[in-house]
């Protein structure tokens, strides 16, 4: 992640450096670079999920920016292709809605009501019966050579306690396939404004290079100031910005 942070700031850097000396052409990178920065919903969207990944785990925060960066690529791919869609800005303002209830309720105010659609997982713990015998119409012999294979062929018994934390690790991971597959479509909405959006005479591939790069900055601009305000206790700094973001994504789709 500090990686991934660190090149993208020394591009943005090394670009910028080198747009005010002429030696470099500024149309496909600044441009794609000033995009993200310029359009209201995708800077609100990138800094809010930054900051809704400070609260998350390592993995998950680098499995939400790397599924981000990858679809959004794609979705650019497809605008540059001349590839539409009528929705697609109403999928963006979703989207910054989506993180701002994330930042102001938490994911366990979302993901559930997705889950139930997805994948309803029962957790009651099914009953079974101990001790059953065969019947002894079969010779003592055959009959403990047949309770031996089947013992040997069950698994072992697992506790209501083992039986449940299962069915937590399953929950668990299904909420965090839901995210990312929810960050996934929304990703792709964005990339997909950001390719059909580029300037006729910019370079395709520095033009992609440059928002990838600004996107990376404001996802570890998010990150770090949701950091420092868990560390002096300011989260709920981070609510007041998740709820202005939601009614902000809820006026403009009603707009």
């Amino acid at each position: 992640m500090k990686r991934i942070i660190l090149i993208a700031g020394l591009i943005a850097f090394s670009q910028a450096a080198s747009a005010h000396t002429g030696l470099l052409p500024t149309d496909g990178f600044s441009h794609g670079f000033q995009h993200p920065f310029l359009g209201l919903d995708h800077f609100l969207v990138m800094l809010g999920l930054g900051l809704w990944a400070s609260s998350q785990s390592r993995l998950l925060a680098k499995q939400a920016i790397g599924v981000f960066l990858s679809f959004m690529i794609v979705g650019a791919l497809f605008g540059l292709a001349g590839f539409s869609f009528a929705y697609v800005e109403t999928a963006i303002l979703v989207s910054l809605l989506l993180v701002g209830i994330a930042l102001s309720f938490g994911t366990s105010s979302i993901v559930p009501t997705l889950q139930s659609t997805f994948w309803n997982i029962n957790p009651l713990v099914p009953t079974r019966c101990v001790g059953m015998q065969y019947r002894r119409a079969a010779p003592r012999v055959a009959t403990n050579i047949l309770l031996r294979i089947r013992d040997a062929a069950r698994p072992a018994p697992h506790s209501h306690a083992a039986r449940g934390n299962e069915v937590n690790e399953v929950t668990i991971n299904v909420r965090k396939a839901i995210i990312l597959m929810s960050i996934a479509v929304f990703a792709s909405m964005h990339g997909l404004a950001h390719g059909s959006e580029m300037p006729v005479a910019a370079s395709a591939y520095a033009y992609i290079a440059g928002f990838v790069s600004a996107t990376a900055v404001l996802y570890g601009s998010g990150l770090a100031l949701g950091l420092i305000a868990r560390r002096i206790n300011a989260v709920g700094l981070l609510r007041i910005y998740g709820t202005m973001t939601g009614l902000i994504g809820a006026w403009l789709l009603l707009a």
